[in-house]
């Protein structure tokens, strides 16, 4: 989908019966507010993902605020385009190269960057914090589980680990967040194939089952057969994460339908299953990883031992 058209209502406007048709509209619902005089249709704004009205929000904050500001944190995470569990904030987050301290106001969050070398770089026009930087930010201040999704991407983007941890520690942030940060950072690994699978590997680590081989690759005499999200070679156990994603997504089915979809996963599975090394595959979805319980029942059903 194209990025959410800002409508802007200025003061200034000489045709004061736009900005009364604005507001009208505002009233009537049919404009979403984003700040004042700023405004996105409510179909679209319904229509788009969560990334696209956090860039909306950012297009309609920025104008507004000191051009030395640069886009930072969750709010770099969107203009990236980088994955990102749940919902973005309502503010808008920036660095101030010249504040040391933090400092928020309405719609606006800023953080304070005095010092800080931000690699400063231009996503759609805008100033944003590097992937680096923007790495590190998220995984200084963000819950663990949502570092972790950001991490995993930047790294499948490329970025190299040791960047991340060079750029660690030329920050002075608190030890605690310190420490949450290199954690995040060395658990983290490009061959994550989705946010769910990331969510995943990190709940199954906390739970104390072992460190799958991500997207491992398995074939027959048939050829390929495809990569599988996790794979445990000691105990013959593939774990696949299902989000449902694939059968819901046009893009994603290849011109097929739900149900070719699901036959085309079964006989994937059969293939898998058929594989000497392979003793069982097991299934699981986000219900399961959001309830420890039912993702330790699941993995250890399949065989795989669990640390105490």
């Amino acid at each position: 989908m194209a990025e959410l058209v800002v409508l802007a209502v200025d003061p200034a406007d000489p045709d004061p019966a736009h900005r009364r048709r604005l507001i009208d509209e505002a009233r009537r619902g049919r404009v979403v507010r984003l700040i004042a005089g700023r405004y996105v249709l409510t179909s679209e704004f319904e229509a788009a993902s969560e990334h696209e009205r956090h860039r909306a929000r950012i297009r309609a904050v920025l104008p507004w605020a000191s051009e030395r500001l640069v886009v930072s944190h969750e709010s770099a995470v969107a203009l990236h385009g980088l994955p990102w569990l749940g919902t973005f904030p309502d503010s808008v987050t920036v660095t101030d190269p010249i504040r040391t301290d933090g400092q928020r106001r309405a719609h606006l969050q800023k953080a304070g960057g005095a010092g800080r070398d931000l690699q400063e770089t231009r996503v759609q026009g805008l100033p944003v914090t590097s992937l680096v930087v923007t790495g590190v930010d998220v995984a200084l201040r963000s819950p663990f589980a949502a570092a972790v999704v950001v991490l995993d991407a930047l790294m499948a983007r490329g970025v190299q680990r040791q960047a991340l941890l060079d750029e660690l520690r030329s920050r002075t942030p608190p030890p605690r967040s310190r420490t949450r940060a290199r954690r995040a950072i060395e658990f983290a690994d490009g061959a994550a194939g989705s946010p769910g699978e990331s969510v995943c590997r990190l709940r199954m680590a906390e739970l104390g089952f072992p460190a799958p081989v991500l997207q491992q690759e398995f074939a027959d005499e048939r050829g390929r057969i495809g990569f599988v999200d996790f794979w445990f070679p000691e105990q013959g156990v593939i774990v696949e994460f299902d989000g449902f994603v694939k059968y819901r997504d046009p893009a994603l089915r290849e011109g097929r339908n739900p149900e070719e979809v699901v036959i085309a996963e079964k006989l994937r599975e059969d293939r898998l299953r058929a594989r000497p090394r392979v003793r069982t595959l097991v299934r699981v979805v986000w219900a399961d990883v959001q309830d420890d319980d039912r993702l330790s029942r699941a993995l250890t059903g399949a065989g795989l031992p669990r640390g105490s």
